[in-house]
């Protein structure tokens, strides 16, 4: 006992908060996003705190081990070959793409009146079938350069895919890292044209396209003409929630867990589906269709009661 007394108090001190970081950090809910849903995320975890301080809610990090992870973020629909064990997936919300250019393009000038038909965003931004004869023969329509994302977390895929595309398909450069360096891409190349999320097309705080940013004008209906043309991303929001159009690509985004997982972790779930729903425009998101939002909510209300009981 005695030689307790001589054990230095920075020591003992370091030791507890060790014990204590320890135990704080393996009852953080982590939760693993792509950088451009996690705005969003974040709000949703400050929005939740709020109302749950008792709860701890987390963005991973480099640092975070896989093991540790509790929801991962998905940027694209999945099918039950995606999900392992126990795993299950709630949609909370949807993205839409644009493609986009800068007002310099000339491309801009030429089109004139004329708005881009489906087969001229394939002509734009796909290679075509080399194999085809009647495409060797085919010339280039249009002088431009398209510039897209590269990493396995870029929308690039869901653009390829909605126009029955591969990636590897995609014109022109790729960029990596973050879709945003996109935007700056085409803003140094008077012949850049590329896609993005309203959140990254738009300033989600001025509510209205970012600087030295146009839409490509695409053949649609009038009406949903007057929304794009508007330049304001809750014009946007409203038309894309409304309505089905074909030339625009609209994914749903939800969280992947196991099912076995705390309650804490399915309250948080079902905060989102709920009061977390009016976040979702602040941050340039789509809320789920109605149905859709009916269907996830009773999934995690239905895993809420078997937790209970």
């Amino acid at each position: 006992m005695k030689k307790l007394r001589f054990i230095p108090l920075s020591i003992l001190l370091s030791f507890v908060l060790s014990i204590s970081a320890q135990e704080k950090q393996n009852d953080v809910i982590y939760i693993k996003a792509s950088k451009f849903t996690t705005p969003l995320i974040q709000k949703w975890i400050e929005g939740y705190a709020k109302e749950n301080d008792n709860v701890k809610l987390a963005l991973a990090d480099k640092e975070t081990k896989a093991e540790d992870i509790d929801l991962e973020f998905v940027t694209t629909e999945l099918s039950n070959d995606d999900l392992h064990g126990n795993q299950q997936v709630v949609y909370v919300g949807r993205y839409a793409l644009l493609p986009i250019t800068t007002p310099q393009n000339t491309l801009i000038s030429e089109s004139g009146d004329n708005r881009f038909s489906k087969k001229d965003i394939e002509q734009l931004f796909f290679e075509k079938d080399l194999l085809d004869e009647a495409n060797k023969k085919t010339k280039e329509k249009y002088n431009v350069t398209v510039y897209s994302g590269n990493n396995k977390t870029s929308v690039s895929l869901l653009f390829a895919e909605y126009f029955g595309y591969k990636t590897t398909n995609l014109k022109g450069k790729k960029v990596s890292g973050d879709d945003l360096f996109l935007l700056n891409a085409i803003q140094k190349d008077n012949t850049g044209i590329t896609f993005n999320t309203l959140n990254y097309i738009y300033d989600v705080k001025t509510r209205h396209l970012k600087e030295n940013i146009v839409l490509l004008p695409l053949d649609i209906k009038k009406e949903y003409r007057q929304a794009l043309d508007g330049a304001a991303i809750d014009q946007v929001l409203s038309l894309l929630e409304n309505e089905s159009i074909d030339l625009i690509p609209v994914q749903n985004i939800g969280f992947v867990y196991n099912t076995e997982n705390s309650l804490a972790l399915n309250g948080f779930l079902k905060w989102v589906l709920s009061e977390g729903q009016q976040l979702n425009h602040d941050y340039g998101f789509l809320n789920p269709d109605k149905k859709t939002l009916v269907s996830q909510a009773k999934k995690v209300e239905d895993k809420l009661l078997t937790l209970t009981k």
